[in-house]
């Protein structure tokens, strides 16, 4: 199988893709995230061979958000490296809406036991594609931001990008 990646530039920052024919395995601010899956590919005997035209969707649909603009991202998202509960996770924050925010307690609810926020919470973190499955938009019971994985100042960019308002 072959693995392509990209280097998107965002007004974040970098944004680092990897993807294959069963869809985007990686999106991610962080150098060190994207080296370390490079590395885990690389033991694996696969090439990574960058490719900006295969990703040419995605990098207008994240163009048209960073200018503000409501996106439904398109692209096939790579889940299998998670467990069921994280992709039942992910699949419900794909449902929060542009410019909202739902609390780790909500999303746990949604996905069947209120006494699993801790968890869902575990399960935003290992997200490996923040903006598509937006984990930003979940926050804590009381306001608070939580954690997110490019870092509680772009978490705080995006949803002011979204313009959601910030306790």
């Amino acid at each position: 199988m072959k693995i392509y990646y990209t280097i998107i530039k965002s007004p974040l920052g970098q944004i680092f893709v990897i993807g294959s024919e069963r869809g985007l395995n990686l999106l991610t601010f962080s150098k060190e995230e994207w080296r370390k899956y490079s590395e885990k590919l690389k033991i694996k005997n696969e090439k990574l061979i960058k490719n900006e035209r295969l990703f040419s969707n995605l990098i207008k649909e994240l163009k048209d958000y960073f200018s503000g603009k409501k996106v439904d991202f398109k692209d096939k998202l790579d889940f299998s490296s998670g467990t069921e509960f994280q992709r039942r996770v992910w699949k419900e924050m794909r449902e929060i809406p542009y410019g909202e925010t739902r609390s780790y307690m909500w999303l746990a609810e949604k996905v069947g036991n209120s006494k699993k926020a801790r968890a869902v919470g575990n399960a935003c973190g290992a997200n490996r594609f923040p903006i598509i499955v937006p984990c930003h938009r979940v926050i804590k019971e009381d306001g608070g931001l939580g954690g997110f994985s490019g870092g509680i100042e772009t978490k705080k960019k995006l949803l002011k990008l979204e313009k959601v308002e910030l306790r």
